[in-house]
């Protein structure tokens, strides 16, 4: 079998790569690959071929991190309101239908989704590739494909709920595709145990499953050998699930000088004990991101204030600085007050570590997204590019555009004091 499997572009106000990469898709490709298939990947979002000199080429920092190659492009007309740039990233139409054409005709096309309000551009994808590979079956699945799956099947292709079925033992980091990446996707757990009324993580894993840790030191040892890079960004909700159990288990097995360890996304402070902080010192963890979300009303019951303390003081005795020390906050959720959120900005700042703002972005088949339904400006329930997070002023009758820049302006004060006091 021919497979093509497909990393659509992106259309939005902004983007920027923080170690992502279609894991899921990688998986899938390996299952593919493991049973015999010619399988081709085509990243349209951030392949090789991608730009030309009508874009703006992304930025790169040593650590994978990176800006994607991007153009301005007039909003829809349902985002004309939004006084902002709107910009295509990764391939423009032109190049996507060339690089499409380019590839022999597949017997199956796989197209990965990854945020709901970026439906527009894997509903344009299919219109290519119906058109260049007539009679070729196409399959999405992925974040959106789950969510919002109404908007794919209307296409008459076929969707995928949830996780595709594949092999337990079959990681995604042992696709050749991923010695093309500039940093190692690390997942030692599925899922998550937590039931956060805004988060859509037990949609997609009900249970929590454990990874093959074996094969992902195996695998990243060879991605390191070919491709001379050292660093890994885990992609797991709960990656310090049992006190850091399984995390120290993959740590011990490496060598502690040569890699450099990445946290995109938000840890669990009740998870953090001094062992632990230790293990984060010894093994080269760069800014370690954390989930906190607000000291005062809370969606979820992960930590609380005087835990959070305790952390930043643990983290401070095994030499990490405030800059050093990321703490994800909520704002816009339902029934929220500006006043909570200023707060909780300085509580953080004064506790040394480095607040940082996440706006709201509606979830479906979350209980957020139905209460934040019930106050919102713009019906994100029928036009899923109401959901995007850059637009939570809009959609909020509390935290308005004025207020978002005021917060942000506090946030920007609070950093160049913490870096002031850093290169003392």
């Amino acid at each position: 079998m021919k497979i093509l499997a497909i990393n659509p572009p992106v259309e939005d106000f902004t983007a920027y790569n923080l170690w992502a990469c279609p894991l899921g898709l990688f998986r899938i490709i390996e299952q593919f690959q493991r049973d015999g298939a010619d399988v081709e990947y085509l990243d349209l979002l951030d392949g090789p071929d991608v730009g030309d000199d009508s874009a703006q080429p992304p930025k790169h920092r040593k650590d994978g991190r990176h800006s994607y190659w991007k153009r301005v492009r007039k909003k829809p007309e349902e985002l004309s309101f939004v006084p902002r740039n709107f910009f295509r990233f990764g391939a423009d139409k032109a190049k996507v239908r060339e690089l499409i054409g380019s590839r022999e005709k597949p017997d199956k096309v796989l197209l990965s989704t990854g945020m709901t309000y970026w439906y527009r551009t894997v509903l344009e994808i299919i219109g290519v590739v119906k058109d260049v590979f007539p009679g070729a079956k196409i399959e999405v699945g992925g974040i959106a494909a789950t969510l919002i799956p109404e908007m794919f099947e209307q296409e008459g292709v076929k969707v995928h709920l949830g996780k595709y079925r594949i092999n337990p033992d079959i990681t995604g980091t042992g696709s050749r595709f991923v010695n093309f990446l500039k940093f190692f996707p690390a997942n030692l757990i599925e899922g998550c145990p937590n039931r956060c009324l805004y988060c859509s993580s037990s949609i997609f894993y009900p249970k929590v499953r454990y990874m093959n840790l074996e094969k992902q030191v195996h695998d990243l040892e060879n991605w390191s050998d070919v491709s001379d890079l050292t660093d890994v960004a885990f992609y797991d909700d709960a990656l310090l699930l049992k006190k850091g159990k399984y995390l120290k288990t993959f740590l011990d097995r490496l060598d502690p000088n040569k890699y450099c360890f990445h946290t995109p996304n938000g840890l669990h402070l009740s998870e953090v004990d001094e062992e632990l902080c230790e293990y984060f010192a010894r093994y080269n963890f760069s800014q370690l991101r954390f989930g906190f979300e607000t000291a005062f009303s809370r969606y979820d019951n992960k930590t609380d204030l005087k835990q959070f303390q305790k952390v930043v003081s643990l983290l401070h005795k095994n030499g990490f600085t405030s800059e050093k020390v990321g703490v994800y906050l909520l704002c816009a959720l339902p029934g929220q007050s500006v006043e909570e959120v200023e707060k909780t900005i300085d509580i953080v700042a004064e506790t040394g570590a480095r607040p940082y703002l996440s706006e709201l972005s509606p979830v479906p088949g979350t209980s957020v997204y139905e209460t934040h339904l019930k106050e919102s400006l713009l019906d994100f329930n029928n036009e899923p590019l109401y959901q995007n997070n850059s637009l939570s002023s809009f959609r909020s009758p509390s935290f308005n555009v004025e207020v978002m820049a005021r917060l942000k302006q506090r946030l920007d004060k609070i950093y160049k004091a913490q870096d002031v006091r850093a290169k003392k």
